[in-house]
């Protein structure tokens, strides 16, 4: 009989956790923050596990970074809600809107990590000058070209990037466009890349669906 014991305490040191269906953010307290999980809230310390198997990684005064099935994403209080983290055979991400209707995110470009707004009006993946060198992209090796902006005929750059990058999602060989000057602002999600998942929008928010 002990041994039967000791066998079924093994199995259950070994069984995995659930994997959570729904993550959002609700506040941050110092090292610590207030989760809900699957309909349950959970305050979480850095560096520990929910039952529902949601690791805070890290979090900062306005970042939670949290892990699960080995995939990391950041939540923030202005974008609070989490990939669908159902064990599933694609990779999934959501996306709040903002007080504009825009849909912005982290993404990481040939490994460095950059801001981006989703843009389904731009052609490519478009950097202005100073964030594609801050970047380290090759523009020496970047095709020449002219673009149409709204300030007229700018000199621009064509290149692919190696990788980008969002939540679990990773498209490889990605067309960009580099502009000579500090247009756009921001970084634009453009067709390069969303045009290579899956994207449908669920209650508000923009859902990104790796493909098979």
């Amino acid at each position: 009989m002990l041994r039967l014991l000791s066998i079924f305490s093994l199995l259950l040191a070994l069984s995995p956790l659930a994997s959570a269906q729904d993550v959002r953010l609700q506040a941050i307290f110092g090292t610590s923050a207030m989760f809900e999980i699957d309909g349950r809230q959970r305050l979480l310390k850095s560096g520990k596990t929910s039952p529902e198997g949601v690791t805070l990684v890290s979090v900062t005064s306005d970042v939670a970074l949290i892990a699960i099935d080995g995939r990391e994403q950041k939540l923030t209080l202005a974008a609070p809600v989490a990939a669908s983290y159902a064990q599933a055979d694609r990779a999934e991400v959501r996306l709040n809107p903002d007080s504009r209707g825009h849909y912005s995110t982290t993404a990481w470009v040939n490994g460095r990590r950059v801001n981006v707004m989703v843009d389904t009006g731009a052609s490519s993946i478009a950097f202005n000058y100073p964030t594609a060198k801050s970047l380290g992209l090759d523009l020496a090796r970047a095709r020449p070209m002219t673009v149409t902006t709204a300030s007229g005929v700018e000199r621009a750059y064509r290149l692919q990037l190696a990788s980008v990058t969002i939540g679990g999602i990773t498209v490889h060989n990605v067309e960009a466009t580099v502009l000579g000057s500090d247009f756009p602002q921001v970084t634009l999600l453009g067709n390069s890349f969303l045009s290579r998942v899956d994207m449908q929008q669920q209650d508000g928010l923009l859902l990104l669906r790796a493909r098979n």
